[in-house]
């Protein structure tokens, strides 16, 4: 059974807070401030068990036009609104600015209640109950079910109670598949536990004894105790109106706005892509610049619009916009929100985001434009390459993907691997890798290769640690390995601890082709003897750059300074193979006698055979290696 939680909306006085003590015996309005103004100036909680046994929770928001903010801040995660109206005023100013913030927010699920209806004759209230309809004909109310009521004599309370009923049993369940996410809409102390957050839980679950991450602080905190309509619980689920017992954080350092969540991850953000909607009736619409409020999660926060992909959006308009922000906030992508003008505060637009954490754009950029169309109206893979191409890292975790699209796992798994089948993503132990974030890789690395061998032609290829060192700046360590694996399939090969691309090959000119000669029949001549290679540097003046160029492959360094015929060594490893396998082991006295050669030369041999893993000494003796 899904999580519901029900939210209030309508004009001050027209009986939001009684209407719910009706429904559920407990007062919302429980400041002496707002006993005493007789109107609800902060959100009010309740819950309500429905004939059913199906306890759902209720946000009472202030209908107040300066609390338009707190207003806000309770609808996120609200599954059905009820649209209070007063049967002797009928719609007001504010219910239609409430109106405007639900219908911009994406609430689309309403029931309205026609209260104080044994207060007015019937003529009255038919006269009213038609102006509604009127007013509501062109709104995602046009068609809400009209419950008539009265809190003071209960009329109508019982079928408020079987259409919310109705309405709960059709709300699917939400994922549990994100990261745990609570909007903090108060925070308080309570003798003896200490700091109490409370919230609407959003994306996935929360269990006692969780690490939680606050933002925009960074700060570590704890779960203690959490409370679901006022009863413990060992957790919570998404959509539930939750209350957390925190450790290890004072109430003075979280505040309403804030960000909790699981994820230590979750981004802090100068800027966010959008997508608004402009109310049909605001002056001038929205430009270039314009100093606007943006309320989003509990939070509000001034910032600055940017205009994209055209010069300003009218009224009634729709369009992208980039929003400079004043603070950072910590949103996510599909997060909606609400945007009031500076001064007069009037609500002028809504929608949603797009990118949470976005770079300065160039305003007319066509990349930009087809990027944030995806985001907004593309299918679910065209979502995962939209994203895995434009984010920072290329290579991207299931979990990240699930985290950013808000889907189950179920669901996402069968497109990753439809994508995969067409080469559209590629799959590795460190995450998935878009097509074309790999060319993007494939290019960075032809290009570095490129000019190694450009530089060093006579090189087989660049030292792999190199190579990691120029990548460390983009990949971290496993992802360089991945890499390396995908390129050698396509591009580069391998050998001796070195890549190269693989249509490289060393060509040597008749000169260089000389020493190479000379190097190479002198080492076959010292046979198991390593000789320095500032030695060999006399045999010729192109033997230092030839000597370097045959280094792992007819020539082997056993250290920087010693080298030996790659030939010599093979029969060396020959050796050594056949007397372990006859004796068991072999010890440096056997290998110099097999070798006759001198001590010194034995032990640089068999200690780059050790090195190589060919051989494992044991005290005094050796054997084959694993």
């Amino acid at each position: 059974m899904a999580n519901i939680v029900i939210g209030t909306a309508g004009h001050i006085d027209h009986g939001k807070t009684t209407l719910i003590k009706a429904l559920t015996g407990i007062e919302t309005d429980t400041t002496s401030e707002e006993k005493k103004r007789g109107m609800s100036i902060n959100l009010g909680f309740a819950y309500l068990d429905l004939p059913n046994n199906q306890r759902v929770g209720i946000v009472d928001v202030p209908g107040h036009e300066k609390f338009i903010k707190n207003m806000v801040a309770g609808l996120p995660g609200i599954n059905l609104v009820l649209l209070v109206i007063d049967a002797a005023e009928g719609i007001m100013p504010q219910t239609k600015e409430h109106i405007d913030i639900l219908t911009l927010l994406g609430i689309r699920d309403f029931l309205i209640v026609l209260t104080k209806v044994d207060t007015v004759d019937s003529d009255l209230k038919e006269l009213v109950i038609e102006d509604i309809r009127d007013q509501l004909a062109d709104t995602p109310l046009a068609e809400a079910d009209l419950i008539e009521t009265d809190a003071v004599t209960g009329t109508g309370i019982k079928e408020l109670l079987e259409k919310i009923q109705a309405h709960s049993e059709e709300v699917p369940e939400r994922s549990n598949s994100g990261s745990a996410r609570l909007n903090v809409d108060r925070v308080f102390s309570v003798k003896g536990f200490g700091t109490v957050v409370t919230g609407t839980l959003l994306d996935g679950a929360i269990t006692v004894g969780a690490d939680l991450y606050l933002y925009p602080s960074g700060k570590k905190t704890r779960v203690r105790n959490i409370q679901v309509h006022e009863t413990d619980v060992k957790s919570a689920q998404p959509g539930q109106r939750t209350a957390l017992n925190l450790a290890n954080i004072a109430t003075e350092e979280i505040q309403r706005g804030d960000v909790l969540s699981v994820s230590e991850k979750l981004e802090d953000t100068w800027m966010l892509d959008v997508k608004i909607t402009c109310l049909p009736d605001v002056d001038g619409g929205i430009g270039l610049w314009d100093r606007v409020r943006l309320l989003i999660g509990t939070r509000e926060v001034m910032a600055r619009t940017v205009p994209l992909g055209v010069d300003w959006i009218g009224p009634g308009e729709e369009g992208f916009l980039q929003l400079r922000l004043e603070e950072q906030v910590a949103v996510k992508e599909r997060d909606r929100f609400i945007l009031r003008s500076y001064s007069p505060m009037q609500t002028i637009a809504g929608g949603e985001v797009l990118d949470a954490a976005p770079h300065k754009h160039r305003r007319f950029k066509v990349e930009i434009l087809e990027s944030l169309k995806a985001k907004e109206e593309g299918s679910l893979d065209e979502l995962i390459t939209d994203f895995m191409v434009n984010k920072k890292q290329p290579f991207t975790k299931e979990k990240v993907l699930l985290e950013y699209l808000g889907v189950a796992k179920e669901e996402l798994q069968p497109v990753l691997t439809e994508m995969a089948a067409e080469d559209r993503v590629i799959e590795t132990s460190v995450g998935y890798l878009a097509h074309a974030s790999y060319q993007k890789l494939v290019s960075q690395a032809t290009e570095i290769l490129s000019a190694y061998h450009k530089q060093y032609r006579l090189r087989f290829g660049m030292p792999l640690e190199e190579f990691r060192s120029r990548m460390r700046g983009v990949l971290a360590e496993k992802e360089i390995s991945a890499l390396i694996a995908l390129l050698k399939k396509d591009v580069v090969k391998e050998a001796n601890d070195k890549l190269a691309l693989q249509d490289f090959e060393v060509t040597f000119n008749k000169y260089q082709q000389a020493a190479k000669e000379k190097i190479e029949q002198t080492l076959a001549k010292n046979g198991y003897t390593p000789i320095k290679k500032e030695e060999l540097f006399d045999i010729d003046k192109n033997a230092v750059e030839v000597l370097e160029a045959l280094n792992g492959d007819s020539v082997i360094f056993l250290t920087h300074e010693y080298v030996l015929l790659g030939e010599i060594f093979a029969q060396a490893v020959k050796l050594v193979q056949d007397y372990v396998a006859e004796h068991g082991q072999m010890t440096l006295g056997d290998f110099r006698d097999l070798t006759n050669s001198s001590r010194k030369s034995s032990m640089l041999i068999l200690e780059y055979m050790d090195k190589q893993e060919i051989t494992k000494r044991v005290e005094n003796y050796r054997v084959l290696g694993s």
